[in-house]
């Protein structure tokens, strides 16, 4: 009898298990598109020199140069400036359909 109950409790949590995997799909389907609100960091140079280099970009793309006594900043002072610059240089985040395309029909 023990065994039974034993094979009985194993084949309801499997049953459970792939019940919970298939909600869980059919609620959030995967598009295969991930959504960061942070650079992604392989986009994100490694070296001081390359931060500096795109730093130095992403600065003149908004009419502005390198700060006086920048060479005294930490490489992670660098990094923090150069994303900082990348997102504001990037402008305000879509609004309106613009913001979820597709959301309120094919039609959108």
């Amino acid at each position: 009898m023990g065994r039974k109950v034993w094979l009985g409790a194993a084949a309801a949590f499997l049953l459970g298990v792939g019940a919970t995997v298939t909600v869980f799909e059919l609620a959030e389907p995967s598009t295969g598109v991930t959504v960061s609100p942070a650079v992604p960091a392989e986009d994100t140079p490694r070296t001081r020199q390359a931060l500096v280099a795109q730093w130095e970009k992403e600065l003149a793309e908004a009419g502005l140069k390198l700060p006086e006594g920048w060479e005294k900043l930490s490489t992670d002072q660098i990094r923090a400036e150069y994303v900082s610059q990348k997102l504001a240089n990037a402008g305000p985040p879509p609004t309106g359909p613009a913001h979820d395309p597709g959301f309120n029909g094919p039609d959108d």
